[in-house]
């Protein structure tokens, strides 16, 4: 991608050295998440002191956010060797005790209601994509493919939970370095390990040290 691509909706994954994206980097950094006791944690801690993978989670109990989450946690052990924090952040607790044991390695924060982080990822709306997911299943489009390729791997789930406001990934290094990579998922299933894993491992391998 180049460089100087604007994000838009059209182009949901790429590097971000945009005004956009220094914009999207402050609102970022204003964020605030909890833990599963109610602790409120800085958003702007996350990326220190060595940068941070955060994967926003539309539904835990899904499949094929199940499938994403053990793709990302395989990711776990090089990004702990560089002190690369894996965070994942769910709009609900439901689920979170099966998600943690199964299917994610990286910690784990809350945006209850999905109120300020999932809009942020779509910048400023919330993103959602129901009708086009039901239609895209019944007919054999992307979403009965992307089931059909999570089926065949014997990943289970269930329907509990809200699963219509869809998420993504940042890869955010520390400083000023801020948001430098964004996979804004467009339909259920939209997995950034399958779709674009080498622009993925390119911005991590990007992130800077805090001594560089």
């Amino acid at each position: 991608f180049s460089l100087t691509t604007l994000i838009s909706d059209e182009v949901p994954c790429m590097w971000a050295t945009t005004r956009a994206m220094a914009h999207k980097t402050a609102s970022f950094q204003a964020l605030k998440a909890t833990t599963l006791d109610g602790k409120v944690i800085d958003a702007s801690t996350f990326p220190n002191p060595a940068g941070a993978v955060v994967f926003l989670i539309r539904r835990m109990g899904c499949p094929l956010c199940r499938e994403e989450a053990l793709s990302l946690s395989g990711l776990k052990p090089k990004l702990d060797a560089r002190g690369i924090r894996l965070i994942g952040i769910a709009g609900e607790h439901l689920g979170h005790e099966e998600f943690r044991k199964d299917f994610w390695k990286g910690e784990l924060y809350f945006d209850l209601g999905k109120k300020t982080w999932y809009p942020l990822m779509g910048d400023g709306k919330t993103p959602t994509n129901t009708f086009m997911g039901i239609f895209s299943y019944l007919c054999g489009g992307t979403v009965a493919k992307n089931l059909r390729r999570v089926n065949s791997k014997g990943i289970q789930g269930n329907l509990a939970g809200e699963g219509t406001i869809l998420g993504g990934v940042w890869v955010v290094g520390p400083g000023s370095q801020g948001i430098i990579f964004e996979h804004r998922e467009k339909s259920w299933g939209d997995n950034v390990c399958v779709s674009n894993m080498e622009d993925l491992e390119k911005a991590i391998n990007s992130i800077k040290s805090p001594t560089m």
